[in-house]
């Protein structure tokens, strides 16, 4: 398994994220996009964000305290900044002011504290709680065997003080997961299936395995989405999303992989390279098969070009033969696209309007994973602030 350093991303840029962007444009009444997922999300509910697709549909109706950038950097969110004391062992968030969640109900330290705990109670199954347990308390109470979380406390209402079992640099980024992502307090009953957070979009209607709808937040704290809806069709087949994509009834795609070529020759207007973080990995079931034999493992992992593979570019071939996997979006900021990587791996871009495809270079039969809050490498629908989180948000209008 080893980190990619550059993805590429493929997106037509058309339009401003939120009214008012920098190129004055601003989208007609009744505008919508269409963004997809492979399959149904296994819930809306944070606390049980386990899958990719539940990720991106938290990060559309839910926000943290933390949020990432489209390059991995940290930015606030429900939380305007934060401090660190105590020799790193205490980081205090202070909460954005005038935040409301989508039923009315406003940001408190309470709704956070009560966030966190139901993520980590023993009762939540299937969950992942672990970015949160760096906090003093939180893993033995994920594990039954405490009965209160001691790290969390409320400063007034305006603010919450973490305290962690040891110093971690991250552990701001770890908020920015969508498992922490803060609901109203106390929470709604049905959050798998019926969301309220404070996010960029507001829950609509889920027709399982067929779509899931969104209506844009009007308040939102860092301005309201582009369009006014967000569909979300759950598309199996690659085929038939680059088919759905062609003839305008999808806002994003992603390539399907041998497509590549024609799509450079057909619409090279769409493609721009952008840096991105991506984990590739092979997968070997050693319980049937000629796998089962450890030599034959042996063999392979011998065969493997470490150095190749470690030292390789985007574009290059570290396995062969190699797959491309490109993605294709409708994204709303100035249309840049990046030449080759310059050494130290620094991108020189130039401006110019197009749109961009992501792919990353996978050896046969090799399966990928991206970074905390990077669900697909590349963009994801979210208003101007919510950078880093799904881009079609921020994509062309439809209709």
């Amino acid at each position: 398994m080893r980190a990619l350093p550059v993805t590429t991303l493929a997106c037509l840029v058309v339009t401003t994220a939120c009214g008012g962007g920098g190129d004055g444009q601003s989208p007609a009444r009744g505008s919508q996009l269409t963004y997809y997922e492979t399959y149904d999300p296994r819930s809306l509910d944070p606390a049980l964000s386990t899958d990719v697709p539940t990720g991106e549909m938290v990060t559309l109706a839910y926000d943290g305290l933390t949020q990432f950038d489209p390059d991995g950097g940290l930015l606030p969110a429900l939380a305007d900044r934060w401090t660190v004391a105590r020799g790193g062992l205490r980081y205090v968030f202070h909460l954005r002011a005038g935040v409301r969640f989508h039923d009315g109900t406003r940001l408190t330290p309470e709704a956070v504290r009560q966030s966190f705990l139901r993520v980590l109670t023993p009762g939540t199954r299937g969950g992942r709680a672990w970015p949160l347990y760096p906090i003093a308390g939180a893993a033995a109470y994920a594990s039954g065997r405490s009965s209160e979380v001691t790290g969390i406390g409320l400063l007034g209402d305006s603010a919450v003080a973490l305290d962690l079992a040891e110093p971690l640099a991250i552990f701001p980024k770890f908020l920015a997961m969508p498992v922490a992502a803060v609901v109203p307090a106390p929470p709604p009953a049905d959050l798998g299936q019926h969301p309220v957070g404070s996010g960029p979009w507001r829950f609509v209607a889920w027709q399982h395995d067929d779509y899931l709808r969104f209506a844009r937040n009007q308040d939102y704290w860092a301005g309201a989405p582009a369009a006014d809806t967000l569909t979300v069709r759950i598309i199996p087949e690659p085929l038939t999303r680059a088919a759905e994509f062609e003839a305008g009834r999808l806002s994003v795609m992603e390539v399907p992989f041998g497509e590549t070529a024609r799509w450079r020759r057909e619409h090279p207007e769409l493609l721009l390279e952008k840096p991105a973080l991506r984990v590739v990995y092979v997968a070997l079931n050693n319980r049937r098969g000629p796998l089962r034999n450890v030599r034959v493992r042996q063999a392979i992992n011998y065969a493997v070009n470490v150095r190749r593979a470690r030292h390789s570019r985007p574009g290059s071939d570290p396995a062969r033969p190699s797959r491309q996997r490109h993605r294709a979006h409708w994204l709303p900021l100035r249309a840049r696209r990046s030449e080759a990587p310059a050494p130290g791996g620094r991108l020189r871009q130039r401006n110019r309007a197009a749109a961009v495809a992501q792919y990353e270079q996978c050896g046969a039969g090799a399966g990928g994973a991206g970074g905390p809050g990077a669900a697909r490498a590349g963009g994801h629908p979210r208003g101007a602030r919510g950078a880093g989180r799904l881009e079609p948000a921020r994509g062309r209008p439809q209709g």
